[in-house]
């Protein structure tokens, strides 16, 4: 299967990386269109910033966000869109007005959100996530193991919510709750996390762990880890430079398969 490369939209006015670039209803569609045209396969809408120090909106704050940009960016792009919430009153929103995909950052299986994906036939996202972007959790037995467990326990929900193995996507959350070590111990150890048949998730894009400069700075740094998380096994990658990934897509899979014609 190609690897999906998941184009970021931050719908924000503080994001690390791009916050304030597409703050307005017009700007979203545009840039979301334009990623659609450089070949990204889905379009994640994140209207709540979750970077170090962020002060995080309430459910009605982020709802007022969606509701502005959701149907803007619907109406640019074919592609499935996604939206980055852990509130349930968003995930309805969203998955009643043509979000595809729920990607939940919370850290936690919420049955709520799953029974609203189950009904509406979509996808969820869940993400390990002790606690927070600030943090850096102890693993006693190591990240892997801690992450691996976090997955098998979000499988035992999805399996009570009805939910088929392809529609839940497990995310070891790169940046949240892990030191430096702990997120390269995860980047080496992928194939011990990943699960067969339920699709894996890497957002590592311009995260502190990779960057030596600036978030602007750090895209080589970015397609290194990319490559990584391919090899690894990684099936969906969330970037917020497009091109840049559709390129480390097609030199990594041509070189898995020793062929030349991407």
């Amino acid at each position: 299967m190609k690897t999906l490369i998941m184009g970021i939209l931050n719908y924000t006015p503080d994001s690390f990386s791009d916050g304030g670039l597409y703050f307005t209803p017009d700007l979203a569609a545009e840039h979301a269109a334009e990623m659609q045209k450089q070949r990204a396969d889905i379009i994640d809408i994140g209207c709540n910033s979750t970077r170090p120090g962020s002060e995080i909106l309430s459910e009605a704050d982020e709802l007022a966000r969606l509701r502005e940009v959701l149907p803007a960016v619907k109406i640019a792009v074919s592609v499935p869109v996604s939206v980055d919430t852990f509130y349930t009153e968003c995930a309805r929103y969203a998955l009643e007005n043509g979000a595809e995909i729920i990607n939940d950052v919370s850290g936690r299986f919420n049955k709520e959100i799953a029974a609203l994906v189950k009904a509406a036939e979509a996808k969820y996202i869940v993400m390990h996530n002790p606690c927070g972007a600030d943090d850096s959790a102890d693993y006693p037995e190591g990240a892997v193991k801690d992450v691996r467990s976090f997955f098998e326990e979000c499988i035992s929900g999805a399996d009570e919510a009805g939910l088929a193995p392809s529609d839940l996507w497990l995310d070891p959350g790169f940046g949240f709750g892990k030191s430096r070590e702990d997120n390269y111990e995860l980047l080496a150890n992928l194939e011990k996390i990943k699960v067969s048949g339920y699709p894996l998730l890497i957002g590592i894009s311009r995260k502190r762990f990779i960057r030596e400069g600036s978030p602007a700075e750090s895209d080589f740094a970015t397609c290194a880890a990319n490559t990584a998380a391919i090899l690894g096994g990684a099936d969906i990658i969330r970037v917020h430079n497009v091109p840049a990934a559709v390129e480390v897509r097609r030199v990594t899979e041509s070189a898995m398969k020793g062929e030349g014609n991407g």
